[in-house]
């Protein structure tokens, strides 16, 4: 009898999702290409290896809570980007039937997911320790993707959904999960209604465009001097101070690549008008939100990772409600 798909190892879930990934590939004319697995976390991404040469990331759309319209905003605004600016960003392929996916049935999920197939972007992944010049780089480019984004519109059949929450479109979680203690849950309700009265303040005063929303040290590359920035998925409408936010998250505590992404920043554009309160707010927004969707994940790995991940979020949380600064480092 076949497994449930959450009961079963990573190195199982990547199995049946690389034989999903086979079925996709004629989409595109690439049925002989070969797949090597690149990632498997919220989504699931391989490399493509065509037969003349040529490569691709294919990612797996294994997330309920996407949806068509987020998926056609989000490589909408891809393709906008790749033929309208600078930056370096993966573009979307069509299919050989003009789509932006292809659909395919999976029985571990009970419908069909759709799979994107973007072209290949060479370098490393930075990672979560940039040299300096790399986080102003990172600062850069999110400065230009905002100028982008206040002109652009998604298509009629595209909308990106709307973050002015902490959780962003998620469900609470924290009231009465099985992995929360009684503590545990005290701290992250206090923690997530002081957040979201901070991050009301920041949308109050300032217009919403669209974010990439995820960008980190796993979501951009480096080569030849050059960044590049991928994986859209988690792209959603919201202020620029979010943006900013979220990527100090990763950062906190490296003074001198938080500085460099904001000077990287400001060279292209105005840093964001907020209170130092507000974005502090912000930057342990992004904590709970991950601590939310970590709880519901599928992936194997992700659910072994919760009781630890969990525990040292309570602590930072704690003490940012206590002193009014996030900080990452242990406690």
């Amino acid at each position: 009898m076949r497994k449930p798909f959450i009961e079963v190892t990573a190195r199982t879930q990547v199995k049946r999702l690389r034989a999903l990934a086979a079925r996709a590939l004629p989409a595109w004319g690439l049925g002989d290409a070969s797949l090597r697995l690149l990632n498997h976390g919220y989504n699931t991404t391989f490399r493509v290896d065509a037969a003349d040469g040529r490569r691709f990331a294919l990612r797996v759309n294994v997330i309920p809570t996407k949806t068509e319209a987020h998926l056609q905003a989000e490589v909408a605004w891809l393709a906008a980007l790749s033929s309208e600016t600078e930056l370096r960003v993966p573009t979307p392929q069509r299919t050989r039937d003009g789509e932006w996916a292809a659909r395919i049935s999976s029985p571990d999920h009970g419908r069909d997911l759709p799979l994107v197939l973007f072209s290949w972007l060479e370098g490393r992944n930075i990672g979560f320790r940039p040299r300096p010049r790399q986080a102003r780089a990172v600062g850069e480019a999110m400065a230009l993707l905002h100028d982008h984004a206040a002109s652009w519109r998604p298509p009629t059949d595209g909308a990106l959904p709307l973050f002015d929450k902490v959780l962003t479109d998620l469900p609470n979680r924290f009231g009465d999960h099985p992995a929360l203690d009684p503590d545990a849950r005290a701290v992250l309700t206090e923690a997530l209604a002081r957040a979201q009265e901070l991050q009301d303040q920041a949308f109050a005063a300032d217009d919403v465009i669209p974010l990439h929303a995820d960008l980190h040290g796993g979501n951009l590359k480096w080569h030849d001097g050059r960044l590049s920035v991928f994986d859209f998925d988690d792209a959603g409408l919201g202020v620029p101070a979010l943006d900013l936010a979220i990527a100090v998250y990763y950062l906190r505590d490296d003074v001198a690549a938080e500085d460099a992404l904001r000077e990287g920043y400001a060279g292209v554009r105005s840093l964001p008008a907020v209170s130092d309160e507000v974005f502090e707010g912000m930057v342990a927004g992004r904590n709970l939100l991950l601590v939310d969707d970590l709880l519901e994940q599928q992936n194997a790995d992700l659910r072994a990772f919760i009781p630890k991940y969990t525990a040292g979020s309570v602590r930072r949380l704690r003490a940012w409600l206590d002193t009014g600064r996030y900080r990452r480092e242990p406690i």
